[in-house]
């Protein structure tokens, strides 16, 4: 065989396994241990307190919704000034953690919000409630007022990601580090429903004190992959399958 087809043939048997190992490496990238959110994901953020007839007042005054980066659950980012206490902020934290998952696969997955007023501050206060404000809800991904649609962005899952079933959500209502109470809710999702990363509807009203100046959100899921490509078709694929028969 000349020199010159010789190497164009093992050229292209390097390119077929240098995309065999590729391909493999993505189906390894796509464990269930591994985060199953986008690497600097942003979510929309909106928080209001409500009466029981259904008036609301948004808390996180600003233009729009707040866009959070996921990985700020240490570092919460500022979602606007507080409504009720124009001298506090209302800071917004995030992530994907894994705090309930061993190391088999299979077992569900969460997301946790940390939400908080920046100098302890409740989130109603007792001028507010006195107007009948006892009530709290947030929007995040989605949003009710067709204004803030154009700023609605949800959790985003990454593509090896086929569906994410919902478990469970829970709220727990703290003063700072004293948890007051804790409060599983389906937003009308029952187990084993598909979840598309959003929490908005206006009917999630949550009845709070004025004590409560902090809110911690948890979500658990259990996510299902796209199925991994046997070997035979990654090589079929790449082509390599095809040489070889063509050389017997």
């Amino acid at each position: 065989m000349p020199r010159s087809m010789a190497n164009v043939r093992g050229a292209l048997l390097v390119s077929a396994a240098g995309f065999a190992i590729s391909a493999a490496a993505g189906i390894a990238s796509a464990d269930p241990l591994d985060p199953v959110i986008g690497a600097g994901d942003d979510v929309s953020f909106l928080i209001f307190m409500a009466t029981d007839g259904g008036v609301e007042q948004q808390l996180n005054s600003g233009a729009g919704p707040a866009s959070i980066q996921r990985g700020s659950l240490d570092f919460p980012e500022v979602a606007g000034t507080s409504f009720n206490t124009p001298s506090a902020n209302i800071l917004v934290g995030w992530d994907e953690i894994y705090d309930n998952r061993p190391g088999d696969a299979g077992v569900f997955s969460r997301v946790r919000f940390d939400i908080s007023t920046s100098d302890g501050s409740a989130f109603i206060n007792e001028d507010a409630a006195n107007n009948g404000y006892n009530f709290l809800r947030w929007e995040i991904g989605d949003h009710s007022n067709p204004a803030d649609q154009a700023s609605a962005d949800a959790i985003g899952f990454r593509p090896f990601v086929e569906d994410v079933v919902f478990v469970e959500a829970r709220a727990v209502f703290f003063n700072d580090d004293v948890q007051l109470n804790s409060l599983a809710f389906g937003f009308t999702l029952g187990i084993g429903s598909t979840w598309d990363g959003t929490d908005a509807l206006p009917g999630n009203l949550f009845n709070v004190g004025t004590d409560i100046n902090r809110i911690e959100i948890t979500y658990d899921y259990d996510p299902t992959f796209v199925p991994a490509p046997t070997t035979a078709s990654l090589l079929l694929g790449a082509g390599l399958l095809g040489a070889r028969r063509r050389r017997s």
